[in-house]
């Protein structure tokens, strides 16, 4: 179990890291100037690029979430602490 724990941890790092190492789209980078937007930043292509990662990333999310908790109530229900033996004399 620690090594699947140490697994994701590595890999949700470099999720988390790879966004800061790609540019954005040359259609998003280069769609506006930094002049058009007050104060010179480029707001408008960052919020696609973030869009762009939220829409492709939501599926994920969520049939990761489903997937998750199907594995933990199948492994639940394999528990045998769970399972209560019958008392004795109860069989007629």
């Amino acid at each position: 179990m620690r090594q699947a724990a140490l697994l994701l941890l590595i890999v949700l790092i470099a999720l988390l890291a790879l966004p800061a190492a790609a540019s954005a789209c040359p259609l998003c980078k280069e769609a506006k100037a930094d002049t058009d937007y007050p104060g010179g930043t480029a707001s408008l292509p960052r919020g696609f690029y973030y869009s762009i990662l939220f829409m492709v990333s939501a599926p994920f999310a969520v049939v990761g979430g489903l997937a998750l908790k199907i594995y933990r109530s199948r492994r639940r229900a394999a528990r045998p602490e769970d399972l209560v033996p019958d008392p004795p004399g109860a069989r007629s």
